[in-house]
This record gives structure tokens, sequence and C-alpha cells, in this order.
């Protein structure tokens, strides 16, 4: 670990690194803070290179600054437009209506799966509200995964044929 006089570094290069710094299109202000932070990194760094190479070191530093600040500030502009288009994005809450409706429909199926045979019932139950696969499902009620998917078949071609009646 090297040990570098920080604050003879600063006095040799706080003046250079900030004209460096506001060659990237950033006013005085926001340069100093680069600067300030450079130096700053350079205090909290561990391990330094040697000092002959502070120089290079502290300009690397002072452009992956200008960088990440260049990053946020895209970024920032980013988020913030988006937003504003959020703004105009419309509400998907479900209207009274469509709630009402939405429990009418849950109830004729309730109804209709009290109908359907145990097996067929079960099932369907197993794969639709638990998200069980047919191979799952089979293990679950020691039948083949075959003969779960079959009874998903027939399940659905009820149900279905059920709500179009209704």
């Amino acid at each position: 670990m090297s040990h570098w006089d920080v604050n003879k570094l600063f006095r040799l290069y706080q003046t250079r690194l900030r004209h460096f710094v506001q060659r990237r299109k950033l006013s005085w202000h926001l340069a100093d803070d680069i600067v300030q932070d450079t130096f700053l990194r350079v205090v909290a760094t561990p391990s330094l290179p040697e000092p002959e190479f502070a120089k290079s070191y502290l300009y690397r530093t002072a452009n992956n600054l200008v960088i990440d600040h260049f990053r946020r500030e895209r970024i920032l502009s980013f988020v913030t437009d988006a937003d504003k288009a959020f703004e105009f994005v419309a509400d998907d809450t479900p209207s009274p209506e469509q709630i009402a409706w939405s429990r009418q429909e849950l109830a004729r199926l309730q109804k209709i799966l009290k109908t359907l045979p145990k097996p067929q019932r079960e099932v369907f139950v197993l794969a639709r509200v638990e998200g069980l696969t047919y191979v799952q499902i089979g293990e679950k009620l020691g039948i083949p995964s075959q003969t779960a998917f079959s009874r998903m078949v027939r399940a659905l071609s009820r149900v279905k044929q059920a709500m179009d009646q209704a």
C-alpha cells in the first residue's frame, strides 16, 4: 500500500482537474464537486498505486466520475419522463359492474364444478387452483399423468358446455 500526500496532490492538481472536468460540458460547481469526490475516493481507497501513478489515477478517477454523472442524468431523465407518461395510462381497477359480473361468473363456475364427477373435479381444482402439473396430480391421486390429463379434458369440456348454456 502506497502513501500519498493528498494535500500536496490537491494543491498540485485541483485546478487542472477542474478544467479537465469542465471541458466535458459541466458547470463549474459540478466540476468542483467531481474534483472533491475524486480526492475523497483517493482518501477512501485502501490500496493505491505507487505515487508516480498519482496523476494518471486522479485523471482516470475524475473521468469515471464524469461518466457516472452523465449516466445518472440519462437515467433520471428517463425515469422522470416515465413517471409523467404513467399519468396518461388508463386505470385498470375494475369498475363496480365488472366486479359484480365477475362474482356472478365465479358463482356459476362453482355451481358447475359441483356437478362434475369427483375425479374430474379433483383434477380441475389441482390443475387450475393449485397450479399442479399433470405428473404432480397423478402422483398425488395415485393415477397415471395421462389419466389426469384426460380427466381434465373431460372437465373442461363439461365446464365450457355448461357455461355456454347458461
